[in-house]
């Protein structure tokens, strides 16, 4: 191999480098990978105040991958929390409506179990849940679910997604004093496709939580 070979092979490796470098730093194109190898970026995350802790979690049940319009009572995102040396409250919860237009959502509600604990306010892009009063014992795990019906006039391919915007969007009371996260935001819950369900092809199954197209 000759000298002038080996200098355009080394400036083309240099180009190939710096190039995956450039698209792997920017956050759409992790977040598309995450996707694609199902991975949820924000699976797992830890806020500390002070000299106490909390686990925090949200993610999605995964048999509930895609829903068709129309569908009803929807667990679209799970939220755990953990604290390890107090009593936990919580009393308000924000999540920012994204990938559709949030008239597509009829419904919303927080619950605890089979347990509504509180009815969605939907407006301005956001489904604001108020006075949940929500409480866990230290050391204990709480979990909750949010659950969303969706308007039978929604457009197939869109993808619903909840996020959780900034540290003011989780009201929290920890020991008797408000507790903020310490995460990077926005939080971005894993995305629910909307598809259309062909329920004539033979051997179809209904996966759970859609309803047939009309």
């Amino acid at each position: 191999m000759n000298i002038e070979k080996i200098i355009k092979f080394y400036f083309l490796f240099v180009m190939i480098v710096c190039s995956t470098v450039a698209v792997g730093s920017d956050k759409n194109t992790q977040t598309l990978v995450a996707n694609v190898l199902g991975y949820n970026s924000v699976e797992h995350s830890t806020g500390e105040i002070d000299d106490r802790k909390i686990d925090f979690e949200i993610s999605k049940e995964k048999e509930v991958l895609y829903v068709v319009p129309g569908a009803k009572d929807v667990n679209i995102m799970k939220i755990t929390f953990k604290t390890y040396d107090d009593e936990m409250a919580v009393n308000g919860l924000s999540l920012k409506i994204s990938g559709v237009d949030p008239e597509n959502i009829d419904r919303a509600v927080l619950k605890s179990g089979e347990e509504i604990l509180a009815s969605g306010r939907i407006g301005d892009g956001i489904i604001l849940f108020g006075n949940v009063k929500y409480r866990t014992d230290k050391t204990s795990a709480g979990e909750l679910s949010v659950v969303i019906d969706v308007d039978k006039n929604s457009k197939v391919g869109d993808r619903i997604r909840l996020d959780i915007e900034n540290s003011e969007d989780v009201y929290m009371i920890v020991g008797g004093k408000t507790f903020n996260l310490k995460n990077s935001f926005p939080l971005k819950g894993n995305p629910l496709s909307i598809v259309a369900i062909r329920s004539w092809m033979p051997g179809y199954t209904a996966p759970k939580n859609v309803v047939p197209v009309q």
